[in-house]
């Protein structure tokens, strides 16, 4: 599963839009949009940002290991400036 499909998919389980998802890590959904289809690649910040929101591991999201990791406390305590 490619990253955008794994955003998509995950952004989809938890109820959220592009548009919803866009807010919460302050893009717009035409970006959101462009990543879930994979043009390109998003820098390490959003990457944090989007798995901070979606509640799944960085590691999730870049590496293949095939199922959606829920992330330790630590991490969903995280604050996104």
């Amino acid at each position: 599963m490619t990253f955008g499909q794994k955003i998509k998919n995950r952004r989809k389980e938890l109820g959220y839009t592009q548009f919803e998802l866009a807010e919460l890590v302050h893009a717009t959904q035409p970006y959101i949009s462009r990543l879930e289809r994979g043009w390109f690649n998003p820098s390490m910040q959003m990457i944090v940002k989007i798995s901070t929101v979606l509640n799944i591991s960085v590691d999730y999201l870049l590496f293949d290991n095939g199922k959606v990791e829920q992330k330790n406390n630590f991490l969903v305590d995280f604050k996104i400036r």
